[in-house]
Formats: structure tokens, sequence, C-alpha cells
């Protein structure tokens, strides 16, 4: 069924490969024109042909990739319509012996310019070991911090071992002050390493734990001599004081934790600075496939916007007011299926929220594929306001099902996703027990922020 939005995709698509074709045969006929018919041009005009064949060439790369997005589109809403998943491969590549090196002729240029303290350019799949507790103390500051980052005292459990590298956290957006893209430095998530919130209220968020290069070294450089130590009296810093502050309205406690102090932690930067995509490329966070769907589709919403097209993903209007719910007491190991796009749909209000809940693009990708719970959420840390939060209606995290940031420039956090029970079917027949063992294998991911 040729849905409107469907329409408009099409329309976009036919466009862009009329022009492109249009735009291929007058490339042909300036070559022709140039090499085959012999006669003598005046410099001019030859300066006119060149850029003549510039201008051809950058529309005809412009026109490839909105042809290349609609198509991708068109591609990915039909799999939406069908309720197929379109998960893919991780976005995250290492790179091999000559990335590698490339990388390393990169970091030592960026060395002749000098370092930052602790600064160590690490890439995606390095292997490092994270510092005793003894050096980390020492690097830090009066309020446990480095750069406005801290330490938390969940994190003392992970020192002296070895894990590599995730993803580098170049920069994230801020949902806390609103005050969008915001640029940050020498800062890394490691594999595997979540905060488990018993420092703080017990919150079930599962964040990943950012780490400052100062805490950790590459395993080659482990010989190395440690850090000296400042200040003695940081060895003996507690980190527990720093998890709460006082409220100056209310003088009620308040958390704090890692993501409520972003804002302070990094510094403003402009959306469209192409040196945020191309850091998320050298770095591993980012495959060259993933980077050119993302540009293409990018390219595709910006001629539908211009031109009042429907951009992708596309979701559908909800006029419901009250919106359903349904409890199946999921349970950690449960296997489930997320239902269809068009169904969860039916479940949301004009906002794309059920009880507060917001059905976000990034979830589009995932729906009608089968996975096993990892949790059931009750309460988590607002990072706005530092207060814990119990939610009335559950929410439940997957394995391996996280925000991929494709619709946000590769956002690095690696957040979790939230889903209502409304939104998941349990299938019949699995085994919680098995199921939870065998999930206990599984590398955890990220987190969705959009309730």
């Amino acid at each position: 069924m040729l849905t409107q939005h469907r329409a408009s995709y099409w329309k976009t698509a036919v466009s862009a490969a009329l022009l492109a074709l249009a735009g291929f045969s007058a490339i042909v006929w300036l070559f022709v024109e140039k090499h085959i018919v012999q006669r003598p041009w005046p410099p001019h005009v030859i300066l006119l042909w060149l850029a003549g064949g510039f201008v051809l060439l950058s529309g005809e790369t412009v026109t490839g990739l909105v042809l290349a997005g609609a198509l991708i589109s068109l591609r990915r809403d039909r799999l939406e319509d069908r309720g197929m998943p379109y998960v893919g491969r991780p976005r995250e590549w290492h790179g091999g012996f000559v990335v590698r090196h490339f990388r390393a002729l990169l970091r030592a240029l960026r060395g002749l310019r000098g370092r930052r303290p602790g600064q160590l350019d690490l890439h995606a799949g390095e292997l490092v070991e994270i510092r005793s507790l003894e050096e980390i103390l020492a690097t830090l500051d009066g309020r446990g911090e480095v750069g406005s980052l801290p330490f938390m005292p969940e994190m003392e459990v992970w020192c002296g071992r070895q894990v590599r590298v995730f993803r580098r956290v170049d920069k994230i957006f801020d949902w806390i002050l609103g005050s969008g893209l915001r640029r940050m430095r020498d800062t890394v998530i490691l594999e595997g390493l979540r905060c488990d919130g018993c420092h703080h209220g017990g919150c079930q968020a599962d964040c990943p734990i950012l780490w400052k290069e100062a805490w950790l070294r590459r395993v080659s450089m482990k010989q190395k001599p440690p850090l000296t130590q400042v200040a003695g009296s940081f060895a003996r810093l507690d980190l527990s004081q720093f998890t709460t502050r006082i409220d100056a309205e209310t003088s009620e406690s308040r958390f704090v934790c890692q993501l409520s102090k972003l804002p302070e932690a990094t510094t403003p930067t402009r959306w469209n600075d192409p040196r945020n995509f191309l850091r998320e490329f050298l770095s591993g966070n980012v495959r060259i496939g993933p980077s050119f769907v993302f540009v293409a589709v990018l390219v595709f919403n910006s001629v539908q916007r211009r031109c009042g097209g429907v951009r992708f993903p596309f979701r559908a209007y909800s006029p419901l007011k009250m919106t359903p719910h349904a409890v199946l007491n999921l349970q950690p190991g449960e296997l489930v299926r997320i239902k269809s796009k068009h169904e969860i749909e039916q479940t949301l209000n004009a906002e794309f929220k059920n009880r507060g809940l917001w059905f976000d693009k990034e979830m589009t990708r995932y729906c009608g594929g089968t996975y096993k719970v990892l949790a059931r959420v009750n309460r988590q840390i607002d990072e706005r306001t530092g207060k814990m939060m119990t939610f009335t209606n559950p929410c439940i995290t997957l394995e391996g099902v996280t925000a991929t940031g494709e619709y946000h420039e590769f956002a690095p956090l690696d957040e979790r996703i939230y889903w209502r029970e409304i939104w998941l079917e349990r299938i019949a027949g699995t085994d919680a027990n098995s199921s939870r063992s065998e999930g206990r294998r599984l590398r955890p991911q990220g987190r969705q922020r959009s309730a």
C-alpha cells in the first residue's frame, strides 16, 4: 500500500534519479566536448569548463546521496511496515594493522602541539588498564573530579583491571539544560563497565561509566612509573561524600553522578562542525557503512524538510489522550517479541508517549525483533534535579537493545532503551532460568533517555 509518507519518499527518489541522470549526461557532454572535439579553446573557456565540471560533480554527489537516502528510507520503512527489525552489525570498528599505525601517526602529530595532562588519544578496541585507586585519587581535585567529571565510588571495584575501550566520548547531547551538542575531551567508555547505583540510592539506570584517560594506561605503558601523588590527603578522600548535594531552595538532599555533571564537564560546540562527525569515524566509534547511511539519510531528510516532504523515520500521529496499559509482569531472562511499529503507534498519544515514556525514533529499528528481558526498572535518578524517581509503571530493558545514535549524529553514550510492557509480547514456552544464565554471557549495551 502506497501511504502518503511513502509516496513522498518515492517522489524524492524519482526526482533525484532523474537529476542524477541529467547530471551524468551533462558530464559526458563536457568530456566529449573537451577531449574528442579537437579545437583550441581560449583560457577563459577552459576555466569555465573546469568550473562547470566541478559544479556538476558536486551536484552529482549531493544528488547521489539524496537518492541513496531515499532508497534506504524506503527499504527501512518497508521493513517497519512488515514488522521486521533492521539492527545490522555493531557500529564500532577497531581497524587492522594499517589503521592502527595510521592512528599512531596522527597521535604523534597531535603530540607535537603538546598534550593535556593524562591525554592518551585512545581509540575503540584498545586494551587499557585502569590505574590503581591510589593513582586515580592523585589526579582528583578537592571535589573528587577531573575536569568536572567525578570519579564515583562505584568505579573503585574496577581499579587495576584490564579492559578494552568500547567508544571514545568526544561529544554529548545535553538533555539536562537543553543547550544542544557539547564537546567532551579525553574520555572513553570501557566494555561492559556500568554503574550499579549502589552508592546512589540503588538507581537502576545502568548507565555506562565514563573514564577520563588520566585514570587509565595503555597495557603497553604498564611499565611506566605511576603518577606522582600531589597530596597525601587525596589518598584518604571519601568519594561517597560527593554523591549527594543539598538543594539550595528546598534544603533537600539530591544525588550527584557523572551524567548530572555533564553540562559542567563539557563545552559548547556547533552542530554543523564537521569535526564532530570526523572524530567519530577516526576514533573507531563508527564504521564506513553506518557513516554513509547516516550522511545519506541526513541529506535526504534535509531535502525533505526544505521541500515540505515527510522525513524518515516516520511515526504516525495518534489522537489518544489516555494511553492504554498492560501488565505482563515480565522478568529477567524471559524471551519477548517487540511489537511492530504500527502496533506500538496505536498505544501513543499526540506526543508519541505512553504513560510518559517516549517512543523514540531510535526504537523503530528494533520493532519486530526477539530479545531477552534484561531488567525491570522501577527507579532512577533524574539528572536534571538529582531526585530519585520511582516509576508507577515499570520500564523494561532488553539484552543488546541500545540507542545506536544513528539519528543523533552517533551520540556515543550507549544508553539503555526503555520499553513499556504493552509494546512487548511474551513468547510462550521460554525458560527464564536458562535464558538468564545464557544472558550473562552477553555484553551490556546502552540506555534510552526519552522518558
